[in-house]
């Protein structure tokens, strides 16, 4: 089949060219019309499911909603796992479903189970299903901060117009709104006018709700019209309210003004922001699931230039890119493709230099973006989506996408060359034919060999499955489409370009010359073959030693020019306080050089699904244009000054590393430890006995305690004696303490359209002290007002600000981020002297997750289904050599590679990630094809040219191959030269490592294939 493929390429030439033409084309509008993305989606198929719970504290929160959501949820068909956290006032459910569910099924799923469930809730309490959303989220942060415009006025501006313009652009999930005054007309009560007008708060609420209660009026039919009943002159102004009558007493109607305040003021707070230290509204854009990043992104840029003009004119100060992952997809995608220019113009170079003809080395070279652009558009047919994993793919298969058509063009070259020479020259179709059925059987079996050992990368589960699956399948592609240029396109170009002209017999000048000192260099080698194969094992003895001593990293520093930090104080900590801090934090950061940016959030937002607490921030530090080291210094920098700041727990890091180890464990943090059990106390001490256990390994930093005791509670305990004398009913006291702490909204106020909460509370002076509450206003059955303090105890008390569960068990979780170490040895000594020094309970246990168990996972399974793949691969082997012995031979050369490899890691510094060993398999698919090649040859010189296996024969066609060996090894380490030069910068941090360890091992592998293995050949391969 092929040989009939080669020949009907060659007879038809001019059909294949112009196909190759076509895909040329297409390709390239396609990609330059395609969106890019950051990476894959990396999120395992989740339902989040958020339930607002007001006035609730984190326990009732967790034993009234959490526990009923999380036992009407299970059993739902593919839930793997439920995870919650129950704070005051919110509680968020995450379901986890198997990889294989479809997600939106997955929802359905959830959202029926949910249907009926708000009847056994507190009243007023319904679970919602947050907006399907991306993997890395937020696709822009931007801010606004105004001296002129209060923020009531800033957030209501964001509510009712730049959200809803934002929220309509396609591709946009979920808006999330952090600080500003939410604006609501408030009913503010003095009680000392409610004791005046024997009033209490429920009658000034139903006064409130009946007079901004708005309800249908039915219709009025006669034989031949309807009239809609509508009812108009509700109050609709503070004015308005403030006449409302409360009670008629004495033939005097008493109203709402005259025992309380109206006035608009801001909703209880959740949540607050600045912008480069002055008080603001930070809005968080969040993509929806599947969602292109950099399309989104421009689509909301050009929404965004319309409203800036108008912002500027009222005196606001916008701040439209604060975050922008799509700048980190920009530059990877320039630096990328600066690379992979650089590297096309090495391959051409070395292509002329060994072919020494122009037109041999373009059709050498065309197989690169014939290939490249082929695989793009079966990757956008299929429905993947472009990102930084899919381009590190290609990129990664840019030197090798051309060998198939080196070795075939060198071949047809020289048998053309050598054709001419001929008394009788055979017809030029024949030749290329012969010539490319020559290689045909190595260079099929090695592209199957060098495909296959990239499948283990397929079987991956996890986040490294669904970030490094799609690199995988990109560079399989790339590889399998190359094999088909060389056996289509290379022999109809060869036939185009070589086959009507006349051409040099003499070998090129650099070939010649190569081929005379390989020879010395080879005799020499097989006259010291002992000591050479001495030194050589030896050193594989020491690069295997050292490979076991490197350290392990899930994923190398990102450099997105960005940074996010998160800062945590004691809970209970009020959001004024974290905005002092994050003022004095701001002034520092921007002290640093090369940081642009800084904007802050405390707190949550409403429809977030974050659970932060008011002592809780996060801070979003964008970086002017820098390098990998600059960018490194900052973070260091900050780091610094977090670190010598006095009362927080801090993290800082990038925005995806982060989104990773939140994928993988809930936290972002790397080491995660979560310990299950029934008793709050126990795992408290636990955790704090966790915790200091790890802040005594070295290296460890960052070690927090993530459901911390001793938040600060104001416990009101009923008395129900004093309760029945008094004739009050406990519903009372907490409809008191709910209106006065909480708001009561009775109501919604129109204006235009826009939509604001008509709400009931006290007095904003009445609400800041303890004591006060002990004073709040109760009207008893018989019509006494008494204070709150005659039928309840009120008294400071310490709770917990949330309650961690996991599988319907309750937990207690410690993390910690690892400093300039080991993940591997961190997680082998934290492992053994928690389990040795911590005692356990039948009911209590300890579990290890986060990054660094991630990566050893990852590790471990591509090392074995690498040993599995092995297995096909030693078949195929056999298959193209048809000799065991020469099997094994072709094997040994796989140590030599695996020594560059580990001296490129040694020498750059990287640790060594789940991307280096990805680079450690493709090195060895390149190293086994480069010896097939060789045997191959040995063999066709052997079998058809009737030579005698010996020294002398394998020098020569290792002589004969020398070219094609050299070059493939020269044009695939040129061409990710600048990959691996400039690893440290935006979109070569994964890809980088990879491709210095494939260069190194090229350079051990090639040397030693070209002088160990003929001699071990001439030895022990008859």
């Amino acid at each position: 089949m092929l040989a009939g493929l080669i020949r009907f390429s060659i007879r038809y030439y001019g059909v294949v060219i112009a196909v190759a033409a076509l895909i040329l084309l297409v390709g390239a509008y396609r990609f330059a019309t395609a969106g890019l993305d950051i990476f894959p989606e990396f999120s395992p198929k989740q339902v989040i499911i958020q339930t607002e719970s007001p006035g609730l504290s984190s326990e009732q929160v967790e034993l009234l909603v959490t526990q009923q959501i999380e036992l009407a949820i299970s059993g739902a068909i593919g839930l793997q796992s439920v995870r919650s956290e129950s704070i005051q006032g919110l509680s968020i459910v995450t379901a986890i479903f198997g990889e294989t569910s479809d997600v939106f099924r997955n929802r359905q799923l959830i959202s029926e189970r949910l249907a009926n469930l708000p009847a056994h809730l507190p009243k007023g309490v319904s679970p919602v299903v947050l907006p399907l959303s991306s993997s890395s989220a937020t696709v822009l942060t931007l801010g606004l901060s105004s001296e002129r415009v209060d923020l009531m006025a800033l957030r209501s501006l964001v509510d009712w117009t730049i959200a809803p313009r934002l929220h309509a652009v396609s591709g946009v999930a979920d808006i999330n709104v952090f600080g500003g005054d939410v604006k609501q007309l408030q009913l503010q009560v003095d009680p000392v006018q409610l004791k005046r007008f024997n009033l209490s708060l429920e009658e000034i609420t139903l006064a409130a709700t009946q007079a901004a209660n708005i309800q249908g009026s039915g219709f009025v039919e006669n034989l031949n019209q309807r009239f809609t009943v509508q009812v108009t002159g509700l109050p609709a102004s503070r004015e308005q309210f403030s006449n409302t009558i409360v009670k008629r007493e004495n033939g005097r109607n008493i109203t709402l003004g005259e025992v309380a305040t109206v006035r608009y003021a801001p909703k209880p707070a959740i949540g607050a922001a600045q912008v480069m230290g002055k008080p603001g509204v930070v809005i968080m854009v969040i993509a929806q699931y599947g969602a292109n990043t950099l399309s989104v992104s421009r689509s909301l840029e050009s929404v965004l230039q319309e409203i800036a003009p108008a912002l500027g004119k009222q005196g606001i100060q916008f701040y439209p890119h604060l975050f922008r992952p799509a700048d980190y997809i920009e530059r990877s995608i320039s630096n990328l493709s600066r690379h992979l220019l650089i590297g096309g113009l090495f391959v051409l170079v070395v292509l002329y230099l060994f072919l020494f003809n122009v037109r041999a080395a373009i059709i050498s070279a065309l197989a690169i973006p014939v290939s490249l652009l082929g695989a793009v558009l079966v990757l956008l047919a299929a429905g993947v989506n472009l990102n930084i994993m899919v381009l590190g793919g290609l990129a990664i298969a840019l030197g090798e996408v051309v060998d198939d058509a080196i070795i075939d063009t060198e071949n047809i070259f020289r048998r053309l060359r050598q054709n001419r020479l001929l008394s009788q020259p055979l017809p030029v179709d024949d030749v290329i034919n012969s010539a490319s059925l020559e290689v045909r059987g190595s260079v099929v079996y090695a592209s199957f060999i060098v495909a296959l050992v990239f499948v283990p990368l397929l079987t991956l589960d996890g986040v490294a499955g669904r970030l490094f699956a799609p690199l995988g399948y990109s560079y399989i592609l790339a590889i399998l489409l190359s094999l088909l240029v060389a056996l289509t396109l290379t022999p109809a170009l060869c036939h185009a370009l070589l086959g009507r002209y006349t051409l040099e017999t003499r070998e090129p000048p650099l070939i010649k010359a190569l081929k005379v000192s390989y020879r010395n260099g080879l005799l020499v080698a097989n006259r010291h073959f002992k000591p050479i194969l001495a030194i050589s094992t030896a050193t594989c003895l020491i690069g295997f030693s050292a490979f076991f001593a490197l350290d392990h990293k899930f994923l190398p520093e990102l450099r997105e020019g960005h940074y996010i930090v998160h800062t945590a104080s004691i809970p209970g900590t009020s959001l004024a306080e974290s905005i002092r801090i994050g003022t004095q934090l701001t002034q520092q950061f921007m002290a640093i050089p090369g940081v642009e940016s800084v904007s802050q959030w405390a707190g949550r937002a409403e429809r977030g699904a974050d659970t932060y607490g008011s002592h809780y921030s996060e801070y979003e530090i964008r970086l002017k244009p820098n390098s990998g080291a600059g960018q490194q210094q900052i973070l260091d920098n900050l780091r610094t000054i977090l670190g010598n700041f006095p009362g927080i727990g801090f993290e800082a890091n990038t925005f995806l590393t982060e989104r990773v180890d939140e994928t993988i464990s809930g936290y972002t943090a790397p080491v995660v430890v979560n310990i299950f059990g029934n008793d709050l106390n126990d795992l408290d001490a636990k955790a704090q006995a966790v915790a200091k256990i790890i802040q005594d390994i070295p290296n460890a930093g960052n070690v927090q305690v993530r459901s911390p005791p001793g938040t600060p509670f104001v416990r009101v305990h009923l008395n129900l004696h004093h309760l029945a004398y008094w004739g009050v009913t406990p519903e009372q006291v907490m409809a008191c303490l709910q209106t006065t702490y909480e708001t009561n909204v009775v109501g919604k106020l129109f204006e235009g359209n826009k939509i604001f909460d008509i709400a009931v509370t006290l007095l904003p002076k009445q609400k800041t002290n303890i004591t006060a509450i002990s004073e709040l206003p109760i009207k008893t059955l018989d019509n006494t007002l008494i204070k709150l303090g005659q039928v309840a105890d009120i008294m400071p008390n310490t709770g917990r600000y949330n309650i961690l569960r996991q599988n319907s068990q309750r937990k207690q979780t410690i993390t910690a981020n690892i400093v300039d170490g080991d993940m591997d040895d961190f997680m082998q000594v934290l492992k053994a002297r928690i389990l040795k020094e911590i005692p356990f309970a039948v009911d209590t246990y300890p579990e290890f997750t986060g990054a660094a168990v991630e990566q050893a996972k990852a590790r471990v399974k591509l090392i074995l289904n690498s040993l599995l793949a092995g297995a096909g691969v030693l078949i195929l082997i056999f298959i193209a050599i048809g000799n065991f012995r020469q099997v094994l031979l072709t094997l040994a050369n796989l140590p030599f590679a695996l020594i560059g490899g580990i001296g490129a890691v040694i020498l750059t510094g990287a640790p060594l990630s789940v991307g280096s060993m990805v680079g450690f398999i493709t090195l060895f698919g390149i190293t086994v094809r480069n010896s097939i090649m060789l045997l191959s040859h040995c063999q066709h010189v052997v079998d058809h040219e009737g030579k005698p296996w010996n020294l002398e024969t394998i020098t020569l066609a290792a002589q004969e191959r020398l070219p094609s060996i050299l070059m493939t090894a020269l044009v695939t380490a040129l061409a990710m030269f600048p990959i691996a030069f400039n690893s440290d910068n935006p979109g070569s941090e994964i890809m980088g490592p990879m491709a210095a360890i494939i260069i190194g091992g090229l350079f051990s592998s090639t040397l030693l294939n070209l002088l160990l293995l003929p001699c071990m050949l001439s030895r022990y391969g008859k």
